[in-house]
């Protein structure tokens, strides 16, 4: 039996695959098996693992039936103690799977170990670094709720709790991922970080992430799903109106970021009705959480976005106006935090005096100026 089983689903993705198979074969941990399951392929996929004469790389074709059920098709043929999911666009970063299975054995209580990843484009170049384990210190189940921390690459999971949940629902088209991580959390399998990069994931046109619809629906079925559940603790149910607000709150950063800006304004107005506390902070924490969606790579333009997001804030939703130039200033300010929690100190104080000069209103806030302070060698007064 192979320590880890790598499953590797892929549908017209020939052009890819072939960097996301060598990214295994570069691993140091040499115990390994590497399922491709072409879920109905008319490229030259078969050709392209053809071509890598392994033993220990396996291929098995099947009609399509979507992402959920080629990893299922993996995971059932598979034999490995432990399964590492790589999508046939993104990349294992070397010693991934010596590190990460390292930690299970030393670890038996644990089922599951994640790490940070890059995000990056369809050449490989560097968009975004990622260590989730800053902003999701644990990964409980009230996390799980309020949150997806990780790519699907970014896990090593233990083959026995995989069977125990019942592996993806192949009924999912969107957050299959998200879901298994979910189920898996409430079963009480135990996860923690490995606070080390682990994977590139890749960002390109035919993402799936960028449907908003098909997004918004996969995160409403998921947790309808859950909450259908009877005898759910009194703390889970307690949050499930802040739960729906964010899947409504997600989905408008991405209805805003995809041009839509009516499903943008009845999302946001949704979100602050399940969660009046988005509505509270100033800057508003909804206004905060928008503002950070602008940061990522699925973004093109954040000052075009901020300007857009501005002009078309719900009426009657008790958010105040903000004129373009005080919504650039909060997108420095939010910029400036997230290099700080990234240790980029100068970076960051370059942001902070950003925001200053747009929106002087940050002269109140300490978070904001102690940044400059540190940049500069001292504590702000």
């Amino acid at each position: 039996m192979p320590k880890v089983s790598v499953i590797t689903p892929t549908y017209n993705r020939a052009d890819m695959l072939g960097d996301a198979i060598q990214s295994v074969l570069a691993q140091d941990l040499t115990d390994w098996e590497l399922i491709v399951v072409d879920d109905g392929s008319r490229d030259n996929t078969r050709e392209v693992v053809a071509g890598f004469a392994d033993p220990r790389i396996r291929y098995i074709y099947q009609e399509n039936k979507g992402l959920p059920g080629a990893r299922n098709t993996g995971i059932r043929n598979g034999q490995g103690q432990y399964v590492a999911f790589l999508d046939s666009d993104d990349l294992f970063s070397p010693g991934k799977l010596t590190s990460q299975a390292e930690m299970l054995d030393e670890r038996p209580d644990l089922g599951l170990v994640a790490g940070g990843y890059w995000e990056v484009d369809k050449q490989l170049r560097i968009l975004r670094e990622l260590r989730p384990w800053h902003e999701h210190p644990t990964l409980e189940l009230h996390n799980w709720l309020l949150a997806c921390p990780f790519c699907p690459t970014a896990p090593l999971v233990r083959q026995e709790w995989l069977d125990k949940v019942g592996l993806f629902d192949e009924t999912m088209r969107y957050v299959e991922d998200w879901d298994l991580w979910l189920r898996l959390s409430y079963a009480g399998c135990r996860m923690d970080w490995l606070p080390q990069m682990v994977c590139r994931y890749r960002i390109h046109g035919n993402t799936m992430t960028r449907n908003v619809q098909l997004m918004k629906a996969g995160m409403l079925a998921m947790f309808d799903k859950f909450y259908a559940q009877p005898d759910l603790p009194a703390e889970v149910l307690a949050l499930r109106d802040a739960v729906y607000a964010n899947v409504y709150l997600n989905t408008a950063a991405r209805a805003y970021a995809a041009g839509d800006v009516e499903e943008g304004k009845e999302c946001v107005a949704r979100a602050t009705a399940l969660d009046p506390s988005l509505l509270q902070g100033d800057p508003p924490r909804v206004l905060g959480s928008l503002t950070s969606f602008a940061l990522t790579p699925l973004v093109n333009d954040a000052e075009t976005f901020m300007d857009m997001l501005v002009s078309n804030l719900p009426e009657g939703a008790g958010l105040p106006r903000y004129s373009k130039r005080k919504a650039r200033g909060l997108l420095h300010a939010v910029n400036a935090f997230e290099h700080s929690r990234r240790d980029e100190r100068r970076v960051a104080a370059r942001h902070a005096l950003s925001a200053l000069l747009h929106d002087p209103g940050w002269l109140r806030n300490r978070g904001l100026l102690s940044l400059v302070g540190q940049a500069m060698g001292r504590r702000p007064a």
